[in-house]
C-alpha cells in the first residue's frame, strides 16, 4: 500500500514578469500586429520564423504554432497554442512544447485604448524552468527581458509608422531541368558558395542543430565593393530554407527570405522570396538627398533580385548538370569504396601527411562543430597533426568506418559522396564503444592515374 505520510515532490515554482508600452496608435492596429503571428519575423527583432500549423490569419479562436526566436544569442524553437480574442484585444499564449531551459510558458497580451489614436500594450510572461535551477530561472528571465523589450520596443515603432508602401514583398522564379533535391543542396550548402557564387566573396556557415544554419558572408557589388550580411536560416529539406537577416544593410530594418522548391514531371521550379522592410530614416543617408521611399523599394528591389537571380541561375545548372550525367557507374562507385577504406587506414595508422594527400591542393575540411572550415592540403596536414599529438598519450585504438554510402555525379568527373561515419574506440582490454556519429559529405575528383582526392568534405556531428 502506499505510503500516506511520503511527501509528494515540491511542484516548480512559476515565475512571472510584466512589460508594458504606450503606443501612438489605435488599438485595433497594434493588436493587428500582435495577432499576425505570420508578420512577426518582419516586425520582431527576436523572431526568425513561425509557421502557422493550425488556424491563424489573425482570426479569433485557437491558433497552433511553430516559432523559431533568438534567446540570449542562441536560436531556439517551440510550439504555442493561442487564443485570440479581438473584442477583448487580448491575445493568450501558452507553450505546447518548450526548449530547455524552459520547462513551461505562458502569457497574456493586453492592449488597452488610452483614446483613438494610442494604446497601451501589457505584456505578461509566467514560466517554470528545467529543475527549478536558479541558473535556469535567471537564464530565462534575461531572455525573457531582454526578448519582450526587443518586442515592444519594434511593436511601437511599427504601429507608429504603418505604411504599407515600407513593406514590399517580391519572388524571382527559375525553372530547373534537374531534381529539387540537388537544387535544393545546392542552395543549402551555403559553404561552397565562394566557389559557386562569382557575387560571394566570403563565407562563414555553423550549423550547431541540424537543419539551423548561421550563415555570414561578404557580397560583391557591381562597384566591386562588399557588404557584409548575417542570417539564421531553418532547413526544411528537400522543400524550403527560410531565413531571416540578423545583420543587414542600412537600408532595411528587417530582411526575411524563403527558397522554395517545388518538384514537378519535368524537373522543379525554384522560388526566392523576398519580404523586406525598409528603414524610411536610413532613405537619404543611402540614396542622397532625393532619395525617397517609392526609390528605396526600387533599389532594395533591384539589388536583392539580381543576387538571387544569379543565384537561381547557378543552382539551375548545377542540377541540370546532375540530371544529365546520369547515375554512376558500378565501377565507379566501387573505386569510392575503395578510396574511403584507403583513406581511413591511413588515418587509424597515424599516417598524416598520406591522409592530408588525399585531399587536392586547395581542399577544405568542414565540420558543424567548427566555425571556420581548415583550407587547403598545408593546413589540413597541420590540423591532423595537431589532434595525433593532442592524443599521442592515449592508448585507446580508433577505428573510422564509413558506410551507408551513396554516390551521385557531380559534373565534370567529380561525384558527390555521401555517408554515415563513425569512430569506435577500443582501450587496452575493451569493451569498444561508439566515440562519434556523423554524415559526411564529400566531392571527389578524378586524380591522373586513378583514384580520388577530396575537393571539399563536409561532417555534420550528430548530438553537436
Amino acid at each position: 500500500m502506499p505510503d500516506e505520510n511520503a511527501q509528494l515532490p515540491a511542484a516548480p515554482a512559476v515565475h512571472g514578469t510584466v512589460h508594458e508600452i504606450e503606443v501612438d496608435a489605435p488599438a485595433e492596429a497594434v493588436y493587428d500586429l500582435v495577432a499576425d503571428a505570420a508578420r512577426w519575423p518582419v516586425h520582431f527583432p527576436p523572431t526568425l520564423h513561425v509557421d502557422v500549423l493550425e488556424g491563424g490569419a489573425g482570426k479569433d479562436g485557437v491558433e497552433r504554432l511553430r516559432i523559431w526566436a533568438t534567446a540570449n544569442g542562441a536560436v531556439k524553437n517551440w510550439t504555442s497554442l493561442r487564443e485570440l480574442d479581438r473584442a477583448a484585444l487580448m491575445v493568450t499564449f501558452r507553450q505546447e512544447r518548450s526548449q530547455a531551459p524552459v520547462a513551461s510558458m505562458g502569457g497574456t497580451w493586453r492592449i488597452e485604448p488610452l483614446g483613438e489614436c494610442r494604446a497601451r500594450v501589457r505584456f505578461t510572461h509566467s514560466f517554470t524552468a528545467v529543475g527549478d535551477d536558479p541558473e535556469n530561472v535567471a537564464w530565462i528571465r534575461r531572455a525573457v527581458d531582454t526578448n519582450t523589450g526587443a518586442e515592444l520596443q519594434a511593436l511601437r515603432a511599427a504601429a507608429e509608422t504603418a505604411a504599407d508602401s515600407l513593406v514590399l514583398t517580391f519572388d524571382d522564379t527559375a525553372r530547373v531541368d534537374g531534381s529539387a533535391k540537388d537544387a535544393y543542396e545546392f542552395i543549402r550548402a551555403a559553404d561552397r558558395w565562394t566557389e559557386r557564387l562569382p557575387h560571394v566573396a566570403r563565407v562563414s556557415l555553423t550549423e550547431e542543430v541540424p537543419g539551423e544554419q548561421v550563415l555570414e558572408m561578404d557580397t560583391r557589388t557591381p562597384d566591386g565593393s562588399t557588404h557584409t550580411t548575417r542570417s539564421v536560416r531553418i532547413c526544411f529539406p528537400a522543400e524550403r530554407i527560410v531565413y531571416k537577416q540578423t545583420l543587414t544593410p542600412a537600408l532595411m530594418h528587417a530582411h526575411t527570405g524563403e527558397w522554395i522548391f517545388q518538384e514537378d514531371c519535368d524537373g522543379c521550379v525554384v522560388t526566392s522570396r523576398h519580404t523586406v522592410r525598409i528603414a524610411p530614416g536610413a532613405v537619404r543617408d543611402v540614396l542622397g538627398p532625393d532619395g525617397d521611399v517609392a526609390r528605396a523599394r526600387e533599389f532594395v528591389r533591384e539589388a536583392l533580385g539580381r543576387n538571387s537571380r544569379a543565384t537561381l541561375g547557378h543552382a539551375a545548372a548545377h542540377a541540370s548538370v546532375l540530371r544529365a550525367a546520369g547515375p554512376v557507374s558500378q565501377e565507379v562507385y566501387v573505386s569510392v569504396q575503395r578510396f574511403y577504406a584507403e583513406q581511413m587506414r591511413h588515418l587509424d595508422e597515424g599516417r598524416a601527411r598520406e591522409w592530408a594527400a588525399t585531399f587536392t591542393e586547395d581542399g577544405v575540411f568542414g565540420q558543424n562543430s567548427g566555425a571556420e572550415p581548415v583550407r587547403g592540403r598545408t593546413a589540413i596536414t597541420a590540423a591532423v597533426r595537431a589532434n595525433q599529438a593532442r592524443l599521442a598519450a592515449d592508448p585507446q585504438q580508433r577505428r573510422h568506418v564509413f558506410a551507408m554510402l551513396t554516390v551521385d555525379p557531380a559534373g565534370d568527373g567529380a561525384v558527390r559522396a555521401r555517408s554515415y561515419a563513425q569512430v569506435l574506440v577500443t582501450p587496452p582490454g575493451g569493451p569498444t564503444t561508439l566515440r562519434l556519429s556523423a554524415v559526411c559529405e564529400d566531392e571527389l575528383v578524378p586524380v591522373a592515374g586513378g583514384g580520388w582526392a577530396v575537393r571539399h568534405r563536409r561532417v555534420d556531428h550528430d548530438g553537436v
